[in-house]
């Protein structure tokens, strides 16, 4: 093995300004060409079920986020007079519905290296190449990303080539949101794991692909990954519902 390579196939350390993978992610769907601002978020759930989940708390006010927006007028027509929206007000006292939402909150990637060590993925947003960056050990890492993963996701446990997405940020937006609230509820209807399966390859996948391609953030496609659904639920005091494909978090 060559100093600068590892067994994983990877170089040690990035070119500069070769970006880690969540920095790749949010430039591909929220950048200026960014694939969400072009494409709306797709639904591929039961649209009934979904506006039953919502019925079901009748509520005056609701806001859709994510694939949910779809929804909006099978939820007024549930819901006569209800104030259907899609912004979220400070002390909002209603239902939030997000689906699909928090699994486009980029994340930080990271990859155990050959030593054992987690590290940060950095990507080719052109080709989708892969390059080991950081040690998440070293001073210059916030200590909120390995700590998350002590607490939620081992991963250095798998060995090396076992892969993460560090959920900070989605426990973090999910937060804001439950801050709004006003004695309402939100469901984040999302597609994701908790300890006892969390998948050892990671799960950040273009949804329109086959599922053995890779992953390229060139804008030009969709780019998602699983939820930890318990690390989001235990950061807004809510609970996992394992209901299949209306499998959610409820937090009041």
């Amino acid at each position: 093995m060559s100093p600068s390579g590892t067994p994983l196939g990877m170089p040690s350390l990035p070119p500069p300004g070769e970006p880690t993978w969540k920095q790749a992610w949010d430039a591909a769907l929220y950048g200026p060409r960014g694939f969400l601002r072009r494409h709306p978020p797709a639904l591929d759930r039961d649209p009934a079920a979904l506006v039953a989940l919502v019925a079901a708390e009748a509520p005056e006010a609701v806001v859709l986020l994510g694939s949910a927006g779809i929804l909006a007028p099978a939820v007024a027509a549930a819901l006569p007079g209800a104030d259907v929206r899609f912004d979220l007000p400070d002390a909002f006292d209603g239902v939030v519905l997000a689906v699909d939402w928090l699994c486009h909150v980029p994340a930080h990637v990271v990859a155990v290296d050959e030593a054992g060590y987690p590290r940060f993925v950095h990507v080719d947003p052109v080709s989708g190449r892969e390059r080991l960056g950081s040690r998440l050990n070293e001073t210059s890492v916030p200590q909120s990303i390995g700590l998350w993963l002590t607490e939620w996701w081992p991963v250095a446990e798998g060995g090396p080539g076992a892969r993460a997405e560090v959920g900070t940020g989605r426990d973090a937006a999910w937060r804001d949101v439950c801050r709004r609230l006003a004695g309402g509820t939100a469901l984040a209807v999302e597609r994701g794991h908790t300890a006892a399966a969390r998948p050892r390859g990671g799960s950040l996948r273009c949804p329109s692909a086959s599922p053995d391609r890779v992953p390229v953030p060139d804008g030009e496609r969709d780019l998602v990954a699983d939820v930890a659904l318990d690390a989001v639920a235990a950061a807004t005091g809510g609970r996992v519902v394992l209901d299949g494909e209306l499998t959610r978090v409820v937090s009041r």
